[in-house]
């Protein structure tokens, strides 16, 4: 019963990538979100917290949504990111290099700055 509402609400929730890499990515996300709720419920069930295998179902079900969309949250921006780096590297490699560059410029100016001031200090002590 909670397979269904599981398998309902992951359904819609695809990677924008190729479909095959997209079946494999998906995969080892559901791997690692049934390990985790599969660990957490056996230690639920060592603790007393919870009896009986509707509980236990239950249980294993929501933690496994939970981590499942978390998991596939994060994929999702990472590969969003990747993708808006990969298209625009150009323009993004200019701003970082204008921002670079301005900071050199600001940090030598204040370098030539408080060098010129201890000079005018020297000559004025002499």
């Amino acid at each position: 019963m909670f397979k269904v509402l599981f398998e309902f609400l992951t359904e819609p929730l695809g990677l924008p990538i190729v479909w095959y890499q997209e079946y494999i990515i998906l995969a080892v996300i559901g791997l690692i979100a049934y390990i985790i709720a599969y660990n957490t419920v056996g230690d639920m069930y060592r603790a007393d917290f919870i009896s009986g295998s509707t509980a236990g179902s239950f249980f294993h079900w929501l933690i496994r949504l939970f981590v499942f969309a978390i998991i596939w949250a994060l994929t999702y921006g990472v590969i969003w990111i990747s993708k808006l780096v990969i298209s625009n590297w150009q323009m993004i490699l200019m701003v970082f290099g204008g921002i670079v560059g301005t900071i050199g410029l600001c940090a030598l100016a204040i370098y030539g700055m408080r060098k010129i001031k201890r000079s005018k200090a020297v000559n004025k002590d002499a």
